[in-house]
């Protein structure tokens, strides 16, 4: 993977969200044409098909949106964030993530490590309130397990908690 710094300067939301959705793309396509064929089928004589294709659609949908609020939430905290010089927008076929490259204080990287999940389970709510027998909402309420340890937002959560005033390791940029 090529990691590629974007000064923090230069990062407006609607590049993080523009990186992001490009994050998602082959996900998204895959999606899309997997409902392209259902179509096709019920077109073709298979109605029956179209329903849980449309759930289907939905359900990802609410997959992937979930992920570009959780990781443009801390795009934004890094923005809010003095020593912040860069970031990197990763991505694999299955994950993408924003990689913060400067300084944070302990307290800072916990408060940036929480947004993401926090704006995630927060977006969940209308849903949760508006349809809550259609469980879309979960894909966003389950955004709150990357606070374990076992993630990357869990991992820094604990470390920021444990060096609250003091400075934590962050990537550097090459001079």
């Amino acid at each position: 993977m090529k990691l590629n710094p974007v000064p923090i300067g230069d990062v407006s939301m609607t590049l993080a969200i523009r990186s992001l959705l490009g994050s998602v793309r082959v996900p998204a396509a895959a999606l899309a044409a997997g409902f392209a064929v259902c179509v096709a089928c019920a077109v073709a004589g298979v109605p029956a098909i179209l329903p849980p294709a449309l759930w289907l659609l939905i359900h990802a949908s609410c997959l992937l949106i979930g992920f570009v609020i959780h990781e443009a939430s801390h795009v934004l905290g890094l923005k809010l964030a003095p020593g912040i010089t860069h970031v990197v927008f990763a991505s694999t076929l299955l994950r993408f993530s924003v990689i913060p490259m400067g300084s944070l204080v302990g307290w800072q990287a916990a408060l940036i490590a929480l947004a993401g999940p926090l704006a995630a389970c927060v977006s969940g709510l209308p849903l949760a309130l508006a349809l809550p027998e259609y469980a879309f909402h979960w894909w966003f309420f389950l955004h709150s397990l990357f606070l374990l340890p076992l993630f990357g937002d869990g991992r820094s959560l604990v470390k920021g908690l444990i060096t609250w005033r003091g400075q934590v390791q962050l990537l550097q940029v090459d001079s």
